[in-house]
């Protein structure tokens, strides 16, 4: 076969790839470019020293309780908002974690385990479902609904849809969303989805849920169906490319992470090359409609967020760079 008639064969598998990806009935939606937010300022959080100092540190909230996720699967339990350190324990091999309705998922190979804590402040597995039975990670696995789970598709998925939904008991799986290109410029597949890497976080009363890319400042917005109601392009400098680069050395960290709540979508951007990381990261907040609301500019690299709307509040994990390692910081949230 020709290359011209392999790219026309290819061109076509692709075309069917996408329309498997659709769902029915769902109208066109346009890319919007947006810029400039509600609030925009620069903050200078301050540290509060961590009881077990971790690097990584991504912390999650179960109830009154924070729990840090450091490396060798170890946890590390704190009270909150107090913010004191109670104590460390060691969990089974898992590979992404989430917090869904006060439980805490583990996911590794498509199998969830579900803990809770007990009154010793431990944590115990007090179930597990399987989602897929598969030789990699699935990702955040999340609840859409009764029987009903999402999760983002990754780099070792066949397919090109940006999300998969399962529903555990009777098997269905079912698959949707667009990717913002084709792979065309990529040499493998699996190099166009790392490339187009994207974190998925559901709203928690289960009537939307939304995607944002890591490596470009692209975020869709999907009612609880799988229907694109918004797709978002902030388009600012630096680094306002509206294509991944192929290059991994010429690309900048968007997105780390997603939070989402009843009333706003909270990113985590560190806004700059991963391998020159200096001390800087954005919080960003956006509303349900895709409408900009407040920018957050911090000196320090961001791990990870847990979002307190009663409190006003945003408790995070980060560095200054100056040597003290990872720290705790809270940041006031101002009324947009």
């Amino acid at each position: 076969m020709s290359c011209k008639g392999f790219g026309i064969c290819a061109a076509w598998i692709f075309l069917l790839l996408l329309a498997a990806c659709q769902q029915p009935g769902t109208e066109e939606v346009k890319l919007k470019y947006k810029q400039g937010f509600l609030v925009d300022t620069v903050v200078s959080p301050s540290e509060i020293t961590m009881g077990i100092s971790v690097r990584p540190a991504f912390p999650l909230r179960l109830d009154d309780r924070l729990v840090v996720f450091g490396s060798y699967d170890m946890v590390h339990i704190y009270s909150y908002p107090q913010l004191q350190y109670l104590h460390s324990q060691q969990l089974p091999r898992y590979v992404s974690q989430e917090v869904v309705n006060g439980e805490l998922f583990l996911e590794y190979q498509g199998k969830v385990d579900v803990y809770r804590l007990d009154k010793a402040d431990s944590l115990y597995q007090s179930r597990s479902f399987r989602v897929a039975t598969v030789p990699y990670t699935t990702g955040r696995v999340q609840s859409l609904g009764e029987d009903e789970y999402i999760f983002p598709d990754n780099y070792d998925m066949n397919g090109l849809c940006e999300f998969h939904r399962v529903f555990p008991g009777t098997g269905r799986w079912s698959s949707g969303g667009q990717y913002p290109e084709t792979p065309e410029r990529f040499k493998r597949l699996r190099d166009f989805k790392l490339a187009y890497a994207h974190i998925l976080a559901v709203r928690p009363d289960k009537t939307a849920f939304v995607v944002a890319y890591c490596n470009l400042r692209r975020i869709h917005i999907y009612n609880k169906k799988g229907q694109l109601l918004h797709a978002l392009q902030l388009d600012y400098s630096p680094g306002n490319n509206h294509l991944v680069e192929p290059k991994f050395e010429s690309r900048l960290s968007h997105c780390s992470g997603v939070i989402a709540t009843d009333h706003y979508i909270y990113t985590v951007n560190p806004e700059q090359s991963m391998e020159r990381a200096v001390p800087h990261g954005d919080i960003l907040v956006l509303d349900w409609e895709g409408n900009l609301k407040a920018r957050y500019r911090l000196d320090m690299y961001i791990d990870g967020i847990v979002v307190d709307e009663e409190r006003k509040m945003i408790v995070g994990c980060g560095d200054k760079g100056k040597g003290r390692g990872r720290q705790f910081f809270k940041l006031k949230l101002i009324n947009e």
